[in-house]
């Protein structure tokens, strides 16, 4: 499984060895260029399946509409750099998919431990770090937890698509299986993150994702939703003994997150985000049919100094790529959310491996939807790769489950399509940052041009200089 291998193996280098949103984003260029290289090597046998059905219908034209965005935005090469991104993480977890749909259940589980070794070692680099900080009596910081992330919020983004993950490996792990402590471990360390963070998108989308599938699967959530209940628990009472208890017996200050997260959202429960919702309407009502380029909230906001991206992926999507782009968007993900309940319907009742899979990929799908209503979940490069694994995991299983026939040799002219849209795709990213690469991965300080631009305010988008 080299594209299953090659996500779960960049978010452990992300999560132990590279620091700050520059150098990650660089690693993701990386992989998705890989992705570019290994679909021709392996004569990409999931190309058939980026445009297969009407959902691959909806998302080319998704894709069409942002090419022409770019065509008429402010900074052209910025613009195709976002449609080239995201069009090569989709054919990364289409990849992903044909991997599980041939291996079935058991490739899913290689997934899932591969996601939960990853954060056992970012798990072990926060123990190490409080350890250290508890030895020497210091009082602990929401950055704590977050170590190697540029802000708080990037690390909780990658979260919220790995945690409902982790999960349902607690839900499949046998009670006897040597290993079954590490979903659990790094399921209560994510959940104790979430609470010293004060995580409201996260820990939002994780309760709106569980009332839904509660309502949707009933009796057949309780398996997943008896999981999330006891990983929860675990990780509150892990945050009322490390961050409350000890740091009082050693002399330091206790955290406070849940009166900081009350006081927070009782002064201003949108945390300033009305000003980008303002200026996204504004610019959806000026620029309705193609916005005003992908990534270019950052350069037509840039005057309010708040924020690179709307917090919010239908701002965002509405006021770059334009209502005819969000339109296919949110048509295609309700179909391919609709497939995966028509999928469930194939389950036997008594099947209950399957139908916990059913409800934690539902469940982590509502997350992220739910999660990018406030946040920054779809923008930034630790967070795309982990969306883009969940989909892929996603469009696996239910490939598998469903026992697809064969997909059909695509004809010669498909075949040059999709091999001039991956090479087009390529280009477009090398080319929007081949300058900048090796001054963003020495992290070197910004140009005056830069300081000037940022006004001493960095808000990430490509880089973490975000606007342009």
């Amino acid at each position: 499984m080299p594209f299953g291998t090659l996500f779960c193996t960049a978010l452990l280098t992300n999560f132990i060895g590279i620091n700050g949103h520059d150098r990650q984003r660089v690693l993701e260029i990386v992989v998705l260029l890989l992705v570019g290289l290994l679909s021709f090597v392996r004569q990409y046998a999931a190309s058939s399946m980026v445009t297969a059905g009407s959902t691959g219908k909806l998302l080319a034209a998704f894709f069409a509409l942002g090419i022409l965005g770019s065509v008429t935005a402010f900074a052209p090469r910025f613009a195709s750099f976002e449609v080239a991104t995201f069009f090569l993480l989709y054919l990364a977890a289409t990849a992903v998919g044909c991997e599980i749909g041939h291996h079935g259940n058991a490739a899913l589980r290689l997934v899932l431990k591969g996601i939960a070794a990853a954060g056992a070692f970012y798990t072990m680099r926060i123990a190490l770090n409080y350890i250290g900080s508890m030895s020497l009596g210091l009082s602990l910081d929401a950055t704590d937890f977050t170590l190697g992330f540029s802000n708080i919020r990037f690390f909780n983004h990658t979260q919220t698509s790995t945690l409902p993950l982790l999960i349902l490996l607690c839900c499949l792990t046998a009670p006897a299986a040597k290993l079954r402590w590490l979903g659990f471990a790094v399921a209560s360390c994510w959940w104790m993150v979430l609470f010293a963070t004060s995580a409201r998108g996260t820990l939002m989308g994780m309760v709106a994702s569980c009332a839904i599938i509660a309502v949707l699967r009933r009796r057949q959530a309780l398996p997943y939703l008896k999981q999330t209940l006891i990983t929860a628990v675990l990780g509150l009472l892990t945050y009322l003994v490390l961050l409350v208890a000890v740091p009082l017996l050693v002399g330091a200050e206790p955290m406070n997150a849940f009166a900081a997260t009350g006081e927070r959202t009782a002064v201003d429960p949108a945390s300033g985000r009305m000003v980008l919702w303002r200026r996204a309407g504004e610019l959806i009502m000026h620029h309705p049919l193609l916005g005003v380029g992908p990534m270019h909230f950052a350069h037509n906001a840039s005057d309010l100094r708040a924020g690179a991206h709307p917090h919010d992926f239908l701002m965002q999507i509405g006021s770059e790529w334009g209502l005819p782009a969000l339109a296919c968007l949110l048509a295609a993900v309700i179909m391919g959310i609709y497939s995966l309940l028509r999928a469930g319907q194939r389950i036997a009742k008594d099947d209950t491996e399957n139908q916990t899979i059913l409800t934690a990929l539902l469940a982590t799908a509502f997350c992220i939807l739910v999660d990018g209503l406030v946040s920054g979940i779809f923008v930034m490069p630790q967070s795309q790769l982990g969306v883009a694994l969940y989909l892929g995991c996603a469009l696996g299983w239910q490939r598998h489950l469903t026992a697809a026939a064969p997909q059909k040799v695509p004809q010669r002219a498909a075949r040059l399509l999709m091999t001039a849209s991956v090479v087009a795709a390529m280009v477009a990213v090398i080319a929007a940052v081949w300058s900048d690469v090796p001054a963003r991965w020495r992290d070197d300080d910004l140009t005056p041009a830069q300081q000037a631009a940022n006004m001493g305010m960095l808000s990430p988008r490509l880089w973490t200089a975000g606007f342009f």
